[in-house]
């Protein structure tokens, strides 16, 4: 069975920055390396970007959008996010039981809760939870690689090739790492079925593991 420890995977420092362990940095780089930050802090000039952004893009403000003419900006959104996705990753596409207007729903759902919960007290929780539930998906950690690129993509071609400015590029890759360094204790161990106390652990950032296990 292995020796059961306990480790201490994310640090969060006092002005905010969270800092993964080596062995889960080392993961992260090998599975998701556009999104594998040595440390990662949403500042507040970060955070106004990203949600001023996204609220004009659901709400059909944007140039690109107003060009668009959908009559429902977040549908076309989440259309074109996975029309996207089985374009570049087709294997994906089992991962993806319900229909196509739940898997939307659910995916406007975590851009809301990561332009949202960042620094917030419930944020590292809610990626928490959503951890778990992916692996219990199935999800590879590498697919996180993918969606992000795809989600970066479909998100500029809804803003806009002009108004897309590096300044929201790094404000949106910085919040989805912030996502996946959070996620990456929870998808290099590939617990499926945590224990309240794994729970209430992994949002302090901690983790009991058994050291021979390790998710591929």
């Amino acid at each position: 069975m292995g020796i059961i420890n306990s480790v201490q995977a994310i640090k969060i420092r006092r002005n905010g920055e969270l800092v993964l362990l080596a062995q889960y940095r080392t993961f992260l780089v090998e599975k998701c390396p556009d999104f594998a930050f040595v440390r990662c802090k949403i500042t507040p000039a970060i955070q106004h970007r990203v949600l001023a952004n996204w609220e004009a893009i659901a709400c059909g403000h944007t140039p690109a959008m107003r060009a668009k003419g959908h009559s429902s900006p977040v549908v076309y959104f989440y259309d074109s996010f996975y029309t996207r996705l089985f374009e570049v990753a087709p294997e994906v596409r089992s991962l993806f039981r319900s229909s196509i207007i739940v898997q939307g729903k659910a995916l406007i759902n975590i851009v809301q809760s990561i332009a949202n919960g960042v620094n917030s007290a419930d944020a590292i929780a809610n990626v928490v939870e959503l951890a778990y539930r992916h692996n219990q998906y199935g999800v590879k950690m590498q697919y996180y690689n993918v969606l992000g690129r795809v989600l970066l993509e479909v998100l500029r071609d809804c803003t806009g090739h002009e108004l897309w400015t590096n300044e929201l590029d790094v404000g949106w890759r910085t919040v989805y790492a912030y996502m996946m360094t959070t996620m990456a204790p929870i998808l290099y161990h590939g617990v499926t079925h945590p224990t309240e106390r794994d729970k209430a652990m992994a949002k302090r950032g901690r983790y009991r593991h058994n050291m021979k296990r390790k998710r591929i």
